[in-house]
């Protein structure tokens, strides 16, 4: 299937790839600054001029959090984590949950009904609520478990909130692409279940999956941002004192969770919040964008290939009515014997 060019596309990626690639070399070329606390700010007199968390300046393009840390650096050594999970996710619900729902609609399709029934009792609930509950015990309490094990966690969780709405649309668009005529005419001729699929179903496949790919990273987005707001952040949390108060903050600076440890913020300190926050509508937009691409050209590439039924020119009898006579008109059994 050949696809227009996707200039939109093209460039949102290309500004994800730059966000993506500055976060990872932060860790190699970057300053350590966000990593150290300034409690407060004085003039050359000793004398306190404010407390953090520091607005915007000249020093601090996007102002600082309670704990005197750079917003804008932060915000670099978290955005990798965030795009990572989300990727690692979405293209894990996608291939696993597609193929799954291939091989079951193409060779035991009778067991589909009993999965639907299986995950039947799940759709009732919200995916935020069964997350929520999932990592409540993991995540939320504050123990022992290593980052990496807790973070291992959090993306399976994801994964399984996402497989079976994928597995089910799937299998049903394999069905539905089953039941057209070419399809039903190569099964009669003889075509093996592996044939058609690679030949037949795949083809037209690859279009939804793709965009169904786009779809669960919004919705894996949107998760991770509700799972902050209850501060569960990518990788767990742990508790520092600031001016003798405890609150939770995320380890791996991941954006949705600097998001929900500094959500309180909005009204005294609205920089601190919007910092994370601001970069994460942008990158919700860039995805919105893919998204509607993709939609616009497979709707113009369905325009272009469909099939046209042909208009049949009538013709006008009444001029040609008074020069029909019986004459003009050869019996059949007339006709087969002269023949």
């Amino acid at each position: 299937m050949k696809f227009q060019p996707y200039r939109r596309t093209k460039i949102s990626l290309g500004i994800l790839l730059v966000l993506l690639i500055a976060s990872i070399l932060y860790d190699y070329i970057g300053p350590d600054d966000y990593r150290s606390m300034l409690d407060q700010l004085y003039d050359k007199n000793g004398n306190v001029l404010e407390n953090p968390p520091y607005p915007p300046s000249k020093e601090y393009l996007l102002g600082t959090d309670r704990d005197g840390r750079d917003n804008l650096l932060l915000i670099l050594d978290g955005l990798k984590y965030t795009i990572a999970a989300v990727f690692i996710v979405s293209i894990a619900r996608v291939a696993v949950g597609a193929a799954m729902g291939i091989m079951t609609e193409t060779w035991v399709p009778s067991s589909k009904p009993f999965v639907k029934a299986f995950f039947l009792p799940f759709q009732y609930i919200p995916l935020l609520l069964l997350a929520v509950m999932l990592m409540d015990a993991v995540i939320f309490t504050f123990n022992e478990i290593p980052v990496i094990v807790k973070i291992e966690y959090q993306l399976i969780v994801l994964f399984l909130l996402g497989f079976p709405a994928v597995f089910f649309f799937t299998s049903d668009l394999v069905k539905e692409i089953s039941t057209k005529s070419y399809v039903t005419s190569s099964a009669l001729l003889g075509a093996s279940k592996l044939h058609i699929l690679k030949v037949q179903i795949l083809p037209h496949l690859k279009p939804h999956l793709v965009l169904l790919f786009v779809q669960q990273v919004l919705q894996t987005l949107q998760i991770l941002m509700g799972l902050a707001l209850f501060h569960l952040f990518l990788g767990g949390r742990h508790a520092e004192k600031i001016y003798n108060t405890f609150y939770p903050k995320s380890i791996t600076n991941e954006l949705a969770g600097l998001t929900g440890q500094n959500f309180w913020t909005l009204k005294t300190a609205p920089w601190v919040a919007f910092s994370s926050l601001g970069l994460l509508l942008i990158i919700f937009i860039l995805v919105i964008v893919i998204k509607n691409e993709i939609i616009n050209n497979m709707e113009s590439q369905t325009a272009q290939f469909s099939i046209s039924v042909p208009k049949i020119k009538q013709r006008n009898l009444e001029g040609d009515a008074g020069n029909i006579t019986p004459a003009k008109f050869i019996p059949i059994k007339q006709k087969a014997l002269d023949q």
